[in-house]
């Protein structure tokens, strides 16, 4: 009753708004409709009166003045109205339509939890490769008030290591967003919210034509097409504003509905089921993305598997293994995931938030033991049969071997077992040794190491060193929040430090800012320890002590780039995007500046290039990539303002920066996992010489 009391109140709330919406978007329809009198009106007016005009050229303006004023005054119209009649398709490539004479067992258990969540059946159901479920629906204005058809979509993902029961309370929780079971107002809200969002920020061919309109030669006629998108950006923005005054309100309810629709789920299939699923759903999304991680590195060896949720399992197997979490089908998942950090000094309540945190959701759950008198732990894969399995993970493949250029014919499938067997050799490759991840998997603090003395260190990989790091990362981690609050970068409803609410205009930066200083200065002793304890370990090796070094000089050598060049660059080349994508139609003074502009970044890209050591990018990638990016370095700079801008060669000046960023990012992972590696063999060397003694 207390969750109902209090959906029904956010709802008023969010209901007054939306009516406000309406209201001002009927009143823009009005004007829309005014606008398409007034053309009509201007157009007789100049056809009347054209014949009395004896100059050629004030004749030739007229019909300039009258073209361009009713092209603006229909299209201006014409926006303001376009709502009413268009319509918003929830597309998704990745979808397949199954039937029920195709997927018996599948249905039968959806048709179940339609029943007892007093929800009708959806109108098509699809699957996916995600790990997801949702409802999902078309929209256009009249979805406010005249009922939605909805359809079903599951993402395979899902059921890798779920039971049936608990993909059951997956699909009850989707239903139970539109269930007689919940505050029906709360469903309709969730709708309206739907097609208000479309109203506010879709965007059409409408859009593209009057881009075109904005480039013509014909100035006059250009002027207006400006004109006409100056004002549709006006009132774009006061929809948008409107949204955002509806959105307020609608999160706060969004995050209360999901509560809701955890407890329908609940009430279907249990508390511990629901909450087994929400956690094996976490684990999930993140082995799924690891997965598809490593089939794109094992595509870049011409082989590929035969089925990519067989591999998810086996991935899932892997990571759960060594995290020490059991994530099986036939057992639920009772416990949470345990945190390996300790707890922000921060708790902000953000106004954007539309779902709790999974701790929070959990611990909302209802107690209760739910409809079900026992569980079905059958794997969720016996509702559906494996063609379908092989389908929907053939999707995947297909883009995978599209991202890699890989062709199909060149390409080898091997075994589950080889897989296996290939993948525990590539973790092993491409991870920091569990130990150090915490001492090197995040940015390590520079310094002179022409300064260090190099000399016997205590091993400086503590249990106390290392739960200083976790701090200092959660303490920048909450450093950025209070940055993105004070800069008014992040709207939030409450927030409050080590307990306490602080007021927005009173944040604690200063305690926090000497708090954080605090421990940096702890995670420069410590990163300054570890360098002197492996050099003072590989001092008499020359050959593993220039390894050292060269490692130490990639790593530093990557932060300082990030720190120094990165983020400029990067923002001169969004605001270089921003200004291409611009649809004004440029004359020559315009086009002179724009060329500076790209010329300035042009420079200034091949200056940070040319900083680079070619040898450390070469361990990381291949001699064609690295002859690309020199080649674009060594070309002479383009230092005229007055010839075209060649857009092919300026695609290649920001490509060649992801590029080189993204084999920086590489050369840092790569030599972080080499000298983890190196630490390893010391300490386990060190443990070996001190048992002999």
């Amino acid at each position: 009753m207390e969750s109902e009391d209090v959906i029904r109140k956010h709802s008023i709330s969010v209901l007054f708004r939306i009516a406000l919406f309406i209201l001002v978007y009927i009143g823009l329809i009005a004007l829309g409709v005014f606008l398409l009198w007034i053309a009509y009106r201007f157009a007789v007016w100049g056809f009347l009166h054209l014949t009395a005009i004896s100059s050629i050229r004030l004749i030739l303006i007229l019909i300039g003045v009258m073209i361009g004023g009713i092209g603006f005054s229909v299209m201006f119209g014409i926006y303001l109205v376009k709502f009413i009649f268009s319509k918003t398709q929830n597309v998704n490539a990745n979808r397949r339509l199954v039937t029920e004479t195709e997927c018996p067992a599948l249905f039968n258990a959806i048709r179940e939890v339609a029943s007892a969540t007093q929800c009708p059946m959806p109108k098509k159901v699809y699957l996916s490769p995600d790990v997801n479920a949702c409802v999902f629906y078309d929209t256009s204005f009249w979805s406010i008030f005249f009922p939605v058809k909805k359809n079903l979509e599951i993402g395979l993902g899902l059921f890798t290591s779920t039971n049936t029961s608990e993909l059951k309370g997956i699909l009850a929780h989707e239903f139970g967003h539109f269930s007689q079971k919940s505050m029906k107002i709360g469903s309709s809200v969730y709708i309206t919210n739907t097609v208000l969002y479309n109203l506010a920020f879709q965007e059409d061919k409408w859009d593209q034509w009057v881009d075109k309109w904005c480039m013509l030669p014909v100035q006059l006629l250009a002027i207006f097409g400006m004109l006409t998108r100056r004002f549709t950006n006006l009132v774009r923005k006061i929809l948008q504003n409107m949204y955002k005054v509806v959105n307020r309100s609608y999160f706060r309810l969004s995050r209360q509905m999901e509560y809701d629709a955890d407890a329908i789920a609940c009430s279907y299939v249990g508390n511990q089921v629901f909450a087994s699923a929400l956690r094996k759903i976490e684990v999930l999304g993140t082995t799924f993305e690891i997965t598809r991680n490593g089939l794109t590195d094992l595509s870049e060896e011409k082989k590929k598997v035969s089925n990519i949720f067989e591999s998810h399992q086996i991935v899932t197997d892997f990571i759960t293994y060594k995290n020490q979490i059991s994530l099986r089908s036939q057992s639920l998942m009772n416990k949470d995931i345990p945190s390996q950090f300790p707890e922000s000094r921060i708790v902000v309540e953000n106004v954007w938030d539309t779902h709790p945190s999974l701790s929070s959701r959990i611990s909302h759950l209802p107690i209760q033991s739910g409809e079900i008198s026992e569980n079905d732990l059958s794997s969720s894969w016996t509702l559906l049969p494996d063609t379908y399995k092989e389908e929907i993970s053939q999707i995947i493949e297909a883009q995978i071997a599209e991202n890699t250029q890989t062709p199909e014919d060149e390409t080898k499938t091997i075994s589950n077992e080889d897989f296996t067997q290939w993948y525990k050799e590539y973790y092993r490759k491409n991870t920091i040794p569990e130990e150090y991840q915490t001492f090197l998997q995040r940015d390590i603090a520079t310094f002179d190491r022409s300064l260090v003395t190099i000399e016997e260190t205590e091993n400086p990989f503590s249990p106390s060193n290392s739960e200083i790091i976790k701090e200092y990362s959660i303490a920048t981690n909450d450093w950025n929040t209070l940055c993105s609050v004070y800069n008014k970068e992040l709207e939030i409803e409450s927030i409050s430090y080590l307990g306490e609410k602080c007021s927005i205009d009173k944040l604690p930066m200063d305690k926090h800012r000497t708090y954080i200083l605090s421990l940096f200065e702890k995670i420069k002793q410590i990163d300054y320890d570890i360098y002197k304890y492996v050099s003072y370990r590989v001092m008499d090796d020359v050959s593993l002590k220039e390894k050292v070094n060269s490692l130490y000089n990639a790593i530093f050598f990557v932060k300082e780039f990030k720190d120094q060049y990165d983020i400029p660059l990067t923002d001169q080349i969004n605001a270089l995007i921003a200004e291409f994508n611009r649809p004004i139609n440029r004359d020559e003074e315009n086009i002179k500046q724009l060329k500076k502009t790209v010329n300035a970044l042009e420079k200034d890209i091949k200056q940070t290039m040319s900083m680079c050591d070619w040898e450390i990018l070469s361990e990381v990638t291949v001699p064609e990539t690295i002859n690309q990016l020199k080649s674009f370095v060594e070309r002479p700079n383009d230092e005229s303002e007055v010839s075209e801008i060649n857009i092919e060669y300026v695609n290649t000046m920001i490509q060649s920066k992801v590029i080189y960023s993204y084999l920086l990012d590489k050369v840092d992972k790569d030599a972080k996992i080499k000298l983890g590696n190196i630490i390893d063999n010391i300490v386990q060397q060190t443990k070996i010489n001190v048992s002999s003694c």
